[in-house]
């Protein structure tokens, strides 16, 4: 299973910090043995300011903020409820 998720905010001052996060979870059992590979890999963060909000990617280029708000569920609740 590989799911993309909103991690959670962080403050920096006057800025708040949202990490998007690419999680994966791999199991299995055979022959009464169980085996578990779990992941979690930042994909980009989402960035609020009293300047706007911007997203960008994990090598730094900016990404339209609707692409993941699109792709992201759950992300567009976070950003309705930051204060800016």
């Amino acid at each position: 299973m590989k799911e993309v998720r909103v991690g959670r905010p962080i403050i920096v001052g006057e800025m708040t910090i949202v990490p998007l996060e690419r999680v994966s979870v791999y199991h299995d059992s055979k022959r009464g043995r169980f085996w578990a590979y779990t992941s979690k890999e930042s994909i980009g963060v989402v960035i609020s300011s009293p300047q706007g909000k911007w997203a960008v990617d994990i090598c730094g280029v900016q990404v339209p903020l609707e692409t993941y708000i699109q792709e992201i569920r759950g992300l567009q609740q976070v950003l309705d409820g930051l204060q800016v």
